[in-house]
């Protein structure tokens, strides 16, 4: 080790407590979601309520959430045990696909098979559904989000951050400033946790994309 490396201590950083919504109907059916308002189904919430248990002891100095309603209700679950106020966080919706929005990739592939396979194969910065945002879109607004909490907290909080996989995607890439192209190279399902501590502008993952609470209440394969 340099002699001019120096080790940072551990209450010196922020922590971030990133968590996916639970499950909905349109999970369950692989419908696309983007943002439209999908509530939470019974299994979602329990997803939920489970985490919740599992964070049962931590004291958050500060809860942020999607305004949408599957998020805003995880939140809600999540913190139940502690009184903690939540942030709706407009920043933090997902992706919006436009037209595709509701339907399935089948139903997507049949009307638009090329734009999707650029998509789903190509994953390209710049590329959006019909009528919806691409991933630098939704990088702007969610590092617009990032640089506000990094001037409203400090040394030692902790904060919990209630999303979408496209938009958590896209604060991992301002916590551990990864180029853009690494947005779509991580996975996250629902009701999972995702632990990143952050020290002036760089950040170290912890846990990423863990469901080890939803074992008791099983799980579902599906699509974003």
């Amino acid at each position: 080790m340099s002699s001019q490396q120096v080790f940072v201590p551990w209450d010196a950083g922020c922590t971030w407590y990133l968590v996916r919504h639970g499950q909905t109907e349109w999970n369950r059916t692989r419908r696309i979601q983007g943002q439209s308002d999908v509530p939470l189904n019974e299994h979602g919430r329990a997803q939920a309520e489970a985490l919740g248990k599992r964070l049962s002891d931590v004291r958050f100095d500060a809860a942020y959430s999607s305004d949408l309603s599957r998020t805003m209700e995880s939140a809600e679950l999540v913190t139940a045990a502690r009184a903690c106020e939540i942030v709706p966080t407009p920043e933090m919706r997902e992706f919006s696909y436009g037209e595709w929005e509701g339907m399935t990739i089948a139903e997507i592939e049949a009307q638009a098979p090329e734009r999707l396979r650029r998509r789903l194969q190509g994953r390209n910065e710049d590329f959006a559904g019909p009528g919806g945002e691409n991933t630098y879109d939704v990088l702007e607004r969610v590092h617009a989000f990032y640089e506000q909490a990094l001037q409203r907290h400090g040394a030692g909080d902790r904060l919990l951050v209630v999303a979408h996989g496209g938009s958590l995607r896209a604060l991992l890439v301002c916590l551990l400033d990864l180029p853009a192209e690494h947005f779509w190279r991580v996975h996250l399902d629902t009701a999972s946790l995702s632990i990143v501590r952050s020290f002036d502008g760089s950040g170290v993952l912890h846990l990423w994309n863990d469901t080890s609470h939803l074992a008791s209440i099983g799980a579902l394969d599906e699509e974003e």
